[in-house]
C-alpha cells in the first residue's frame, strides 16, 4: 500500500518542483539571450584558436590576436552580406509596385490618346 504523504511533505515537494522549474526557465532564458549566446560563441572560438596556437605547431601565442581577428572579420563580413541581402529583398516589392503603377499610367495615356 502506498504511503500517505502529509500535507507538509506535499507542500515541500511542490516548492521543490517549483524551484526546479524556475531554474530551468532561467537557464533557457540565459541560453537564448543573444548577448550571452554571442559571448559563449566568442569564448569557444577564442578557446579553440588558443588551443590551436598552443598545439606545439611552432606558432607563438602572438599569432592568437591575428587569427582571432581574421575569424571575427570573416564572421562580420558574412553577417554584413546577409544583412544586405535581407535589406535589399524588401525593395523588390516596391519596385514591382512602381512598375505596375507606370504600366497603368501608360495604358491610361494610350486610352486617352485614342479618344
Amino acid at each position: 500500500m502506498a504511503t500517505k504523504k502529509s500535507l507538509d511533505d506535499m507542500r515541500d515537494e511542490a516548492y521543490r518542483r517549483q524551484d526546479n522549474l524556475a531554474s530551468d526557465i532561467d537557464e533557457l532564458v540565459d541560453r537564448v539571450n543573444p548577448k550571452n549566446a554571442a559571448r559563449r560563441w566568442k569564448n569557444e572560438v577564442l578557446g579553440s584558436v588558443k588551443g590551436f596556437s598552443d598545439a606545439g605547431d611552432g606558432k607563438t601565442s602572438a599569432t592568437l590576436p591575428a587569427i582571432a581577428g581574421g575569424v571575427i572579420g570573416v564572421v562580420l563580413l558574412g553577417a554584413g552580406v546577409a544583412a544586405a541581402i535581407v535589406l535589399s529583398g524588401g525593395d523588390e516589392d516596391s519596385e514591382k509596385k512602381t512598375e505596375a503603377r507606370k504600366a497603368r499610367a501608360a495604358k491610361e495615356r494610350a486610352r486617352a490618346a485614342k479618344s
